[in-house]
Protein backbone atom coordinates (compact mmCIF):
# COMPACT_ATOMS: atom_id res chain seq x y z
CA UNK A 1 0.00 0.00 0.00
CA UNK A 2 1.52 3.53 -0.57
CA UNK A 3 1.46 5.72 2.21
CA UNK A 4 -1.68 7.81 2.35
CA UNK A 5 -2.24 11.12 5.04
CA UNK A 6 -5.51 11.82 6.58
CA UNK A 7 -5.54 15.55 7.94
CA UNK A 8 -7.41 15.82 11.00
CA UNK A 9 -9.76 19.36 11.29
CA UNK A 10 -11.35 20.32 14.51
CA UNK A 11 -13.99 22.81 13.06
CA UNK A 12 -13.43 26.31 13.41
CA UNK A 13 -14.82 27.80 16.85
CA UNK A 14 -18.37 28.92 17.57
CA UNK A 15 -19.81 30.68 20.53
CA UNK A 16 -20.98 27.86 22.22
CA UNK A 17 -17.42 26.79 22.00
CA UNK A 18 -16.42 29.99 23.71
CA UNK A 19 -19.01 29.59 26.45
CA UNK A 20 -17.61 25.83 27.45
CA UNK A 21 -21.23 24.93 26.33
CA UNK A 22 -21.89 21.57 24.92
CA UNK A 23 -23.19 21.44 20.96
CA UNK A 24 -23.49 17.57 20.34
CA UNK A 25 -26.39 17.32 18.04
CA UNK A 26 -27.09 21.63 17.91
CA UNK A 27 -26.54 23.04 14.78
CA UNK A 28 -24.32 25.82 15.35
CA UNK A 29 -22.52 28.42 13.12
CA UNK A 30 -19.23 29.24 13.09
CA UNK A 31 -18.36 32.79 14.89
CA UNK A 32 -16.08 35.19 13.41
CA UNK A 33 -12.79 34.09 15.14
CA UNK A 34 -13.87 30.75 14.12
CA UNK A 35 -14.20 32.05 10.14
CA UNK A 36 -10.60 33.37 10.68
CA UNK A 37 -8.99 30.39 12.03
CA UNK A 38 -10.26 28.25 9.08
CA UNK A 39 -9.17 31.18 6.58
CA UNK A 40 -5.41 30.87 7.99
CA UNK A 41 -5.96 27.61 8.36
CA UNK A 42 -6.80 27.26 4.11
CA UNK A 43 -3.95 29.53 3.62
CA UNK A 44 -1.72 26.79 5.69
CA UNK A 45 -3.35 23.96 3.10
CA UNK A 46 -2.65 25.74 -0.17
CA UNK A 47 0.81 24.44 0.19
CA UNK A 48 -1.02 20.26 0.37
CA UNK A 49 -1.24 18.89 -3.10
CA UNK A 50 -4.85 18.70 -4.17
CA UNK A 51 -6.77 16.44 -1.64
CA UNK A 52 -10.70 15.79 -1.53
CA UNK A 53 -12.83 16.70 1.56
CA UNK A 54 -14.68 14.35 3.78
CA UNK A 55 -16.69 16.44 6.31
CA UNK A 56 -19.66 16.25 9.07
CA UNK A 57 -22.93 17.49 7.72
CA UNK A 58 -22.97 19.76 10.93
CA UNK A 59 -23.48 23.54 10.18
CA UNK A 60 -20.16 24.53 12.36
CA UNK A 61 -18.19 21.65 9.84
CA UNK A 62 -19.43 22.14 6.72
CA UNK A 63 -18.61 25.64 6.40
CA UNK A 64 -15.22 25.15 7.84
CA UNK A 65 -14.75 22.73 5.07
CA UNK A 66 -16.13 24.93 2.64
CA UNK A 67 -13.70 27.71 3.89
CA UNK A 68 -10.63 25.41 3.46
CA UNK A 69 -12.51 24.62 -0.12
CA UNK A 70 -12.83 28.26 -1.44
CA UNK A 71 -8.94 29.06 -2.09
CA UNK A 72 -8.70 25.79 -3.86
CA UNK A 73 -9.69 25.36 -7.60
CA UNK A 74 -10.73 21.97 -7.13
CA UNK A 75 -11.84 20.87 -4.31
CA UNK A 76 -14.34 18.29 -3.68
CA UNK A 77 -16.41 17.90 -0.59
CA UNK A 78 -18.17 14.76 0.98
CA UNK A 79 -20.60 14.87 3.82
CA UNK A 80 -20.66 11.93 5.32
CA UNK A 81 -23.38 11.62 8.85
CA UNK A 82 -20.44 9.10 10.16
CA UNK A 83 -18.39 12.34 11.17
CA UNK A 84 -21.23 14.12 12.94
CA UNK A 85 -20.84 14.91 16.69
CA UNK A 86 -21.78 12.81 20.09
CA UNK A 87 -24.92 13.17 21.25
CA UNK A 88 -24.80 14.63 24.97
CA UNK A 89 -28.37 14.32 25.45
CA UNK A 90 -29.68 16.60 27.98
CA UNK A 91 -26.29 18.14 29.17
CA UNK A 92 -26.61 20.05 25.33
CA UNK A 93 -26.95 23.88 24.94
CA UNK A 94 -25.65 23.72 28.83
CA UNK A 95 -22.29 24.96 30.01
CA UNK A 96 -19.59 22.42 31.82
CA UNK A 97 -19.99 24.64 35.06
CA UNK A 98 -23.93 24.46 34.94
CA UNK A 99 -23.78 20.80 35.01
CA UNK A 100 -21.16 20.56 37.66
CA UNK A 101 -23.47 22.30 39.76
CA UNK A 102 -26.30 21.26 39.29
CA UNK A 103 -25.42 17.75 38.55
CA UNK A 104 -21.98 17.49 40.59
CA UNK A 105 -22.00 13.19 40.92
CA UNK A 106 -23.33 12.82 37.47
CA UNK A 107 -20.57 15.04 35.95
CA UNK A 108 -18.15 13.38 38.25
CA UNK A 109 -18.11 10.05 36.74
CA UNK A 110 -18.29 11.60 33.39
CA UNK A 111 -15.21 13.25 33.97
CA UNK A 112 -13.90 10.06 35.30
CA UNK A 113 -15.39 7.86 32.53
CA UNK A 114 -16.36 9.79 30.23
CA UNK A 115 -16.59 6.15 28.18
CA UNK A 116 -19.26 4.56 29.65
CA UNK A 117 -20.79 7.18 32.24
CA UNK A 118 -22.67 9.25 29.25
CA UNK A 119 -25.65 12.10 29.62
CA UNK A 120 -28.55 10.95 30.12
CA UNK A 121 -29.57 10.21 26.72
CA UNK A 122 -26.58 10.50 25.22
CA UNK A 123 -24.41 8.69 23.24
CA UNK A 124 -22.26 5.91 24.09
CA UNK A 125 -18.27 6.12 22.54
CA UNK A 126 -18.81 2.21 21.45
CA UNK A 127 -21.82 3.32 19.60
CA UNK A 128 -19.63 6.37 18.34
CA UNK A 129 -16.81 4.33 17.19
CA UNK A 130 -18.65 2.22 14.56
CA UNK A 131 -20.17 4.80 12.23
CA UNK A 132 -16.56 6.95 12.42
CA UNK A 133 -14.80 3.64 11.44
CA UNK A 134 -17.10 3.20 8.06
CA UNK A 135 -15.87 6.38 7.22
CA UNK A 136 -12.38 5.69 7.95
CA UNK A 137 -12.55 2.18 5.92
CA UNK A 138 -13.99 4.33 3.01
CA UNK A 139 -11.17 6.66 2.98
CA UNK A 140 -8.58 3.80 3.05
CA UNK A 141 -10.05 2.29 0.20
CA UNK A 142 -9.69 5.25 -1.79
CA UNK A 143 -6.15 5.73 -4.32
CA UNK A 144 -5.46 9.47 -2.95
CA UNK A 145 -2.64 10.12 -1.06
CA UNK A 146 -3.57 13.16 1.01
CA UNK A 147 -7.63 13.50 2.81
CA UNK A 148 -8.69 15.99 4.73
CA UNK A 149 -11.23 14.84 6.96
CA UNK A 150 -13.19 17.84 9.23
CA UNK A 151 -15.36 17.19 12.25
CA UNK A 152 -15.49 17.66 15.97
CA UNK A 153 -13.47 16.51 18.91
CA UNK A 154 -15.29 13.88 19.99
CA UNK A 155 -14.78 12.17 16.46
CA UNK A 156 -11.59 13.08 15.91
CA UNK A 157 -11.00 10.88 19.19
CA UNK A 158 -12.53 8.35 17.97
CA UNK A 159 -10.91 8.15 14.94
CA UNK A 160 -7.44 7.96 16.64
CA UNK A 161 -8.74 4.71 18.59
CA UNK A 162 -9.86 3.20 15.54
CA UNK A 163 -6.90 4.24 13.10
CA UNK A 164 -4.24 3.55 16.00
CA UNK A 165 -5.68 1.26 18.14
CA UNK A 166 -4.83 3.12 21.53
CA UNK A 167 -7.44 2.94 24.64
CA UNK A 168 -10.14 5.18 24.69
CA UNK A 169 -9.19 6.56 27.84
CA UNK A 170 -5.47 7.98 26.47
CA UNK A 171 -7.50 9.82 23.63
CA UNK A 172 -10.03 11.55 25.50
CA UNK A 173 -6.98 13.54 27.40
CA UNK A 174 -6.12 14.71 24.50
CA UNK A 175 -6.19 18.40 23.47
CA UNK A 176 -8.65 18.74 20.17
CA UNK A 177 -8.56 22.41 19.41
CA UNK A 178 -11.04 24.68 17.12
CA UNK A 179 -9.13 24.95 13.83
CA UNK A 180 -6.32 22.29 14.72
CA UNK A 181 -4.55 19.68 12.56
CA UNK A 182 -4.15 15.94 13.18
CA UNK A 183 -2.23 14.36 10.78
CA UNK A 184 -1.79 10.32 10.53
CA UNK A 185 -0.28 8.60 8.33
CA UNK A 186 -0.96 5.23 6.75
CA UNK A 187 1.52 3.35 5.54
CA UNK A 188 2.87 -0.47 4.80
CA UNK A 189 3.19 -1.15 8.15
CA UNK A 190 0.21 0.32 9.49
CA UNK A 191 -1.24 3.94 10.30
CA UNK A 192 0.99 6.18 12.53
CA UNK A 193 0.69 9.38 14.36
CA UNK A 194 2.52 12.31 12.24
CA UNK A 195 1.47 15.06 14.74
CA UNK A 196 -1.30 15.68 17.09
CA UNK A 197 -3.11 19.32 17.28
CA UNK A 198 -1.18 21.51 15.22
CA UNK A 199 -2.67 25.07 15.79
CA UNK A 200 0.53 27.64 15.11
CA UNK A 201 -1.48 29.16 11.77
CA UNK A 202 -4.27 30.60 14.26
CA UNK A 203 -1.32 32.25 16.28
CA UNK A 204 0.42 34.00 13.07
CA UNK A 205 -0.39 36.86 10.65
CA UNK A 206 -1.46 35.78 7.32
CA UNK A 207 1.76 37.06 5.90
CA UNK A 208 3.97 34.33 8.08
CA UNK A 209 1.81 31.58 6.98
CA UNK A 210 2.41 32.42 3.14
CA UNK A 211 6.17 32.45 3.88
CA UNK A 212 6.41 29.96 6.49
CA UNK A 213 4.02 26.90 4.48
CA UNK A 214 3.67 27.91 0.86
CA UNK A 215 6.00 31.37 -0.80
CA UNK A 216 3.24 31.24 -3.67
CA UNK A 217 -0.17 31.70 -1.53
CA UNK A 218 -0.03 35.22 -1.70
CA UNK A 219 0.21 35.09 -5.36
CA UNK A 220 -2.87 32.27 -5.94
CA UNK A 221 -5.13 34.47 -3.35
CA UNK A 222 -4.60 37.22 -5.63
CA UNK A 223 -5.79 35.69 -8.56
CA UNK A 224 -8.95 34.36 -6.43
CA UNK A 225 -9.72 37.35 -5.36
CA UNK A 226 -10.20 38.69 -8.44
CA UNK A 227 -11.73 36.03 -10.25
CA UNK A 228 -14.25 36.47 -7.15
CA UNK A 229 -13.81 32.94 -5.28
CA UNK A 230 -12.30 35.11 -2.46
Amino acid sequence: MSKKRILFVRHGKTDWNSQFRFQGKNDIPLNEEGRLQIYKLSLRLLGEKNFRIFSSPMARAEETARIIAALRRECDIQLREGLSEMCFGSWESRTLREIEIENPEEFRRWREDPFTAIPPGGELFSDVLPRVTAVLEEIRSLDDSLIVVVSHGGIIRAALVALLGLPPSSVWRMKISNGSLTGVDLGRSGPSLAFLNDELHSFLPEEDIKKIFFPLAGKIVGVLKGSGLK
